[in-house]
């Protein structure tokens, strides 16, 4: 999936993947430390934040305090906005859409394996594929 991410300064367009597994009381997206950097995320306050990961194992993040947009970007039709909470994981070089953002944003998984999704309001209608793209570097 295509994401648009508005910083403090700047606003960048890249792949995302949707996290199921990632469950999260609000709207989250875990940002890789070099698009957080580019997207002046860095220079906003921050909380270290624990996070549970696969395995039972914990991580820690920086939280990024106050909210940031996020549009999931379409070929098709206008963008779907939502607000998120931004989450710095250093090592993650992915940028992770949590159960909780992905629902505030309309995705519904169809095949995990496959890549297949669609929007809330496209069910039984249309299925669109995740082009596996580059990671944010």
């Amino acid at each position: 999936m295509r994401l648009r991410i508005k910083g403090s300064e700047a606003s960048l367009t890249t792949s995302a993947l949707v996290n199921t597994g990632f469950e999260a009381e609000e709207p989250q997206l875990v940002v890789p430390i070099k698009l957080a950097e580019a997207l002046s995320l860095t220079n906003l306050q921050a909380s270290i934040e624990d996070l549970s990961v696969a395995g039972g194992g914990r991580v820690s993040g920086y939280r990024i305090e106050g909210r940031i947009s996020v549009e999931l970007i379409l070929e098709d039709r206008e963008p779907v906005k939502a607000e998120a909470v931004a989450t710095i994981l250093p090592g993650e070089e992915e940028v992770i859409i949590s159960d909780n953002l992905a629902s505030n944003l309309g995705i519904v998984i169809l095949d995990p394996h496959k890549g297949l999704w669609c929007l809330r309001d496209e069910l039984n209608k249309r299925e669109r594929t995740t082009i596996h793209s580059e990671k944010w570097m």
